[in-house]
């Protein structure tokens, strides 16, 4: 007897709780604490000493100024964007802040929304690009960038020529991004052990017949790869290496040991009428996904097929990920291939009441993480709905789902592991 098929999606929440220190506040104080030894050189002396720097164009320059010295500690742009973006939303919302950037036609009825591009090209016909730049640090985000363009890529003004800039200094923010993380992995040898022990507890639930079997003390571990897929949203591979038949797992955004991460924007709403498209549309995660697509994997769902409709995935779960905008076209594109609303195709949502290294954990709850749950699926559905063809069918998805008992929402089944 088979166990069902299933889609397993993890999200950060995942490596968070098998003690991984993934998250962008983590990864963000080893960057502000590159700032601080700079500071502290600052606060002795007002001018840093002279130091060789290779430029992004190759060519060797010598120099004192305080872009030099960032660069030199392999701090970006993106680093001052995130930690500004941050005072005012109090986390890291990396997909956003990045979409705010980038795509400065997005809200020009909003009055908080702040044209950064356009204003730090007003501000490059201002700046005195010859005067001594490090006797100070800058306060605004954007005064980095202008500093960075201008020092070290030569900038000649442009809003297109910027978003080039900004591009590869995102690039470079991924790379100590990853860097980072496989610190974290070689750090923690617990990492694959909690693992194995956490997706069998979630792929053995709510099935018929357990389709992993982990015997983590005896390093035994087997799976039914023919009823097992991972949609993983992390950077970081979580199954281990002695497993007999592995289930597909596809890392979608790249892998940190292969240093081929990317982090992007949702391109679903870019507009292709924008006078710097060409420009934009490179941050976009499906335009920066087709660089990852040179090898080929199989279909992580079974598609529905009116003639046999038995054939569906059954279950499609999800565990650690925040449903947010920036990952809603795989969401999508996972609910079309199933047909949600014809198939008999359950949808299982986790929740985590006892949540590891979460830096949410740091802000004040005002919310369950049940009802923040319930929320987060409640818009995931209606904007999902909101797209079909059938109008009617589009309303009513969530209350077909909920009568038909294909929607769940409970506490994960998070288990022990032993050693």
């Amino acid at each position: 007897m088979s166990s069902n098929s299933q889609l397993l999606i993890l999200g950060n929440g995942f490596d968070l709780q098998c003690g991984l220190k993934s998250s962008f506040n983590d990864f963000m104080k080893t960057r502000l604490e590159k700032v601080q030894e700079i500071s502290k050189v600052l606060k002795v002396s007002k001018h840093l000493t002279y130091i060789d720097i290779t430029r992004p164009d190759g060519i060797l320059r010598k120099g004192n100024l305080l872009s030099y010295w960032l660069w030199k500690k392999g701090l970006t742009v993106w680093d001052f964007i995130l930690y500004e973006d941050r005072q005012q939303r109090t986390w890291y919302d990396i997909e956003d802040c990045i979409r705010t950037w980038v795509d400065y036609h997005l809200a020009p009825d909003n009055a908080s929304y702040k044209n950064h591009i356009l204003q730090i090209c007003l501000d490059y016909g201002k700046s005195d690009q010859n005067k001594d730049s490090n006797s100070a640090f800058p306060v605004k985000a954007e005064q980095y960038v202008l500093m960075y363009a201008c020092d070290l890529y030569r900038w000649d003004g442009q809003p297109g020529t910027l978003l080039d800039i900004l591009l590869r200094e995102l690039r470079r923010y991924e790379q100590a991004f990853a860097n980072y993380l496989q610190e974290q992995i070689e750090e923690n040898s617990d990492y694959l052990i909690r693992a194995t022990s956490l997706l069998t507890n979630l792929v053995n639930d709510q099935t018929s017949v357990p389709a992993f079997n982990a015997n983590i003390s005896a390093k035994q571990y087997k799976g039914d790869s023919a009823s097992v897929n991972i949609l993983d949203f992390n950077y970081t591979y979580p199954i281990i290496e002695d497993w007999g038949n592995k289930p597909t797992c596809l890392n979608v955004h790249g892998l940190a040991n292969k240093r081929n991460i990317i982090f992007g924007i949702d391109g679903t709403k870019l507009s292709t009428d924008h006078e710097y498209y060409a420009n934009i549309v490179k941050f976009t995660k499906t335009y920066r996904l087709m660089a990852l697509s040179s090898h080929s994997h199989r279909s992580l769902v079974r598609p529905y097929l009116s003639y046999s409709p038995g054939g569906v995935t059954d279950m499609i779960k999800f565990f650690g990920h925040s449903l947010g905008d920036a990952d809603y076209s795989y969401f999508q594109a996972i609910f079309d291939e199933v047909d949600l609303y014809e198939s008999n195709t359950r949808l299982i949502f986790y929740y985590n009441k006892h949540r590891l290294n979460d830096e949410e954990e740091t802000r004040q709850r005002e919310k369950s993480v049940q009802e923040e749950m319930f929320e987060k699926v409640n818009r995931l559905i209606v904007t999902y709905g909101q797209t079909q063809n059938n109008k009617d069918h589009g309303k009513n998805l969530l209350h077909k789902l909920l009568l038909e008992g294909r929607l769940t929402i409970k506490q994960a089944p998070m288990g022990r592991h032993k050693k």
